[in-house]
């Protein structure tokens, strides 16, 4: 609660009080002009709870988080503010005696016990549980808000993460080869050339289909991967090779789309591929993992690092799973990526 609405309530609360407590032992409401110092009196006590309560929510936030504890400090705040309610009460109905704000006498000492105390403390044990409701749904509104946020700015960030991924597969770089091969290909195989113009279409198809999807099922990774192997397949015939040994109980395994096609890519440019020195690219999975490894054949000159794509997959894994991406680097260039769950 703020400040002034904390003090508002309060002061409501507290003049219905004395309007239910006075005109439930005699029959009428108190005159604000007679009772000008009761209804002051009234006032202050409640601003006095109001604020004290607040102090103490506030210490209790602290040292028991609505979030750690949703249950502790839901008890926590309503012993400790019943607790001081009833000090307080103590205290100022002992002052109203002193100053004579009550007049005790009008009322049998037992009668009065059982009637305006023990309806005291219902009424306080009551507002009490509503303060405590209000500041738990405060908290769980804020809890929700910032939830949503984080989800927002979540589903943001993976947006443009995969926004990255799709400008790698329409780079001109690309489309330039493409059109390279298929412009080759046209008076001399007419029949591979409108293999690869549809194979380069579904590829194109799966990138632009997948751009706002978060994951995808393996099986449809492994099937665009097909038609982008094709694409090479053509390009460099024998000298590359793309293993893909899944078995189909891992088909159904999600995983965040052109995963594989950015690892195949980076293995293509990131090595020199002739008959003489053949590219063979594997993409295997475990229980655990999901592999794609490669030979290394050589670095071509004026390449760029690997970091580019293997960051984009990192960031995109990071939303899924608190697992590490492997990386190694010997003989082989080998990428083990976390079986995500469906």
């Amino acid at each position: 609660m703020s400040k002034l609405f904390r003090l508002l309530f309060f002061v409501v609360i507290g003049v219905l009080f004395l309007f239910y407590l006075f005109y439930a032992e005699n029959n009428y409401l108190p005159h604000v002009i007679e009772e000008v110092n009761l209804y002051a009196f009234t006032i202050l006590a409640a601003v006095g709870i109001g604020f004290g309560i607040g102090y103490i929510n506030k210490r209790l936030n602290e040292a028991i988080p609505w979030r750690s504890n949703v249950l502790g400090r839901f008890i926590a705040g309503l012993s400790l503010d019943f607790i001081f309610l009833g000090g307080i009460l103590l205290l100022f109905g002992w002052l109203a005696n002193v100053l004579g704000l009550i007049d005790y006498t009008m009322f049998p000492e037992d009668m009065f016990i059982r009637q305006i105390e023990l309806k005291l403390i219902v009424l306080s044990l009551i507002t009490m549980f509503v303060v405590t409701l209000v500041e738990f749904n405060r908290f769980s509104y804020n809890e929700y808000t910032v939830g949503q946020i984080r989800k927002l700015k979540s589903q943001r960030k993976q947006l443009e993460l995969q926004f990255e991924a799709l400008k790698s597969q329409l780079s001109p770089h690309y489309l330039f080869n493409s059109m390279n091969t298929i412009s080759s290909l046209v008076y001399r195989d007419p029949d591979t050339a409108e293999n690869f113009i549809r194979n380069l279409a579904e590829t194109f198809n799966y990138v632009l289909n997948t751009r706002e999807v978060q994951l995808v099922k393996l099986e449809e990774e492994i099937e665009a991967l097909k038609d982008y192997a094709y694409l090479l397949t053509i390009r460099y015939a024998d000298a590359i090779s793309l293993n893909i040994e899944v078995e189909q109980v891992f088909w159904k395994k999600p995983v965040p789309p052109l995963t594989l096609q950015l690892l195949v890519e980076n293995a293509v440019k990131h090595n020199i591929i002739s008959n003489d020195q053949p590219l063979k690219i594997y993409v295997r999975a475990t229980e655990e993992e999901l592999i794609v490894l490669n030979n290394k054949t050589g670095t071509p000159s004026q390449t760029a690092s690997h970091r580019v794509g293997l960051n984009n997959i990192k960031n995109r894994y990071a939303f899924f799973t608190s697992k590490e991406i492997s990386i190694e680097d010997t003989d082989y260039f080998e990428v083990r990526l976390p079986m995500l769950t469906e």
